[in-house]
C-alpha cells in the first residue's frame, strides 16, 4: 500500500512538473520551420535548436529577428524568449538571418550551409535595393549564381 501511494505521489509530481510549451515559426531564406518550445527556454535554447536543425556550425554570424510594432529587434540569447517583447500570438514568428557580415566572406565562411544562407540573404537585399551593388558587380554575382546552378 505504501509503495502504491509513493508511486502515485511520484506520478502526481511528474504531472505537476509537466512543462508547458509555446509554438514558434522560424523563417529562413528558403523555408519555414515550426518548433514547440518550453516556457522556460532562453533565446539561446531556441537558437541552438534552429542551428542544429539546419546543420549550421558557424552560428556566430546569425541571429533570430522578430517584428515588434513598427520596428524589428533581435532575440537576446541570455533572456527567456517570452520575457522579451516578442509578439504573444502563436506561433511566434522569427526570421533566421545573418546579423553580422564578415570582412572577407571567402576566408571566413567555411561551411557550405553558411555560404548558402549568406548568398540568399545578400541576393535578396540586392534585389530589394537595400544593399547598393554596382552594375559590374551585379553581372559578376549573376554569373556566379548561374555557374553554381
Amino acid at each position: 500500500m505504501a509503495s502504491a501511494l509513493a508511486a502515485k505521489m511520484g506520478f502526481n509530481s511528474l504531472i505537476k512538473k509537466h512543462a508547458k510549451y509555446f509554438k514558434v515559426k522560424i523563417c529562413t531564406m528558403e523555408s519555414d520551420m515550426e518548433f514547440r518550445c518550453e516556457l522556460k527556454w532562453k533565446g539561446k535554447d531556441l537558437f541552438d535548436l534552429v542551428c542544429r536543425t539546419l546543420g549550421l556550425r558557424e552560428t556566430w554570424f546569425f541571429g533570430l529577428r522578430y517584428d515588434i510594432k513598427d520596428t524589428v529587434a533581435w532575440l537576446k540569447m541570455e533572456k527567456k524568449v517570452l520575457d522579451q517583447e516578442v509578439p504573444k500570438e502563436e506561433p511566434i514568428t522569427f526570421h533566421f538571418l545573418a546579423k553580422f557580415y564578415p570582412e572577407n566572406a571567402e576566408e571566413e565562411l567555411v561551411q557550405d550551409i553558411t555560404q548558402h544562407l549568406f548568398f540568399l540573404q545578400v541576393k535578396k537585399k540586392i534585389l530589394e535595393e537595400e544593399i547598393h551593388c554596382p552594375p559590374e558587380a551585379s553581372v559578376l554575382l549573376a554569373s556566379y549564381a548561374v555557374h553554381a546552378k
